[in-house]
């Protein structure tokens, strides 16, 4: 009876510790706006790898002000959001990164600037600034951080 009540034991305890971990997801901003000719590019890890299944949105703006209440009940403006997934009406449309990490938004207006937000499962969401140029280089390349 004790030697079941240790193998029980036992596997209970490696099931414990073979469940995954969760992930601790934290919204990257890179503050400095990318430059391409036009909206499309690829998606790499940290690796240089491609990343399959990235969803890429783009939106009309990805700081939305919105107000937030402090400790003290007062109305605190300029909280910015974090992700136009939020607010579908902020969505001008999306699509997925295919196995090669590719994906591209056709028909984007050169001159303007866009706004994308990415997400994928084991990595951290990422929002990007992108400023359309007739004169720019090439396609984007976008480095997602792994989540810890």
């Amino acid at each position: 009876m004790r030697r079941i009540a240790m193998r029980i034991g036992l596997i209970l305890a490696l099931i414990a510790f073979a469940l995954p971990a969760r992930a601790q997801y934290e919204l990257i901003e890179i503050e400095k706006p990318f430059r391409a000719h036009n909206l499309a590019g690829v998606v790499v890890d940290s690796t240089g790898a491609p990343v399959d299944g990235v969803v890429v949105v783009e939106c009309d703006a990805i700081f939305i002000p919105l107000h937030a209440w402090n400790s003290a009940g007062e109305s605190v403006p300029d909280v910015l959001d974090t992700d136009c997934d939020r607010e579908p009406k902020h969505i001008l449309r999306s699509t997925t990164t295919d196995a090669n990490g590719h994906f591209a938004f056709p028909k984007a207006k050169t001159g303007t600037t866009h706004y994308l937000y990415l997400r994928s499962k084991g990595f951290d969401p990422m929002k990007i600034t992108v400023k359309s140029r007739f004169f720019a280089k090439g396609q984007l390349r976008i480095k997602l951080v792994i989540a810890t």
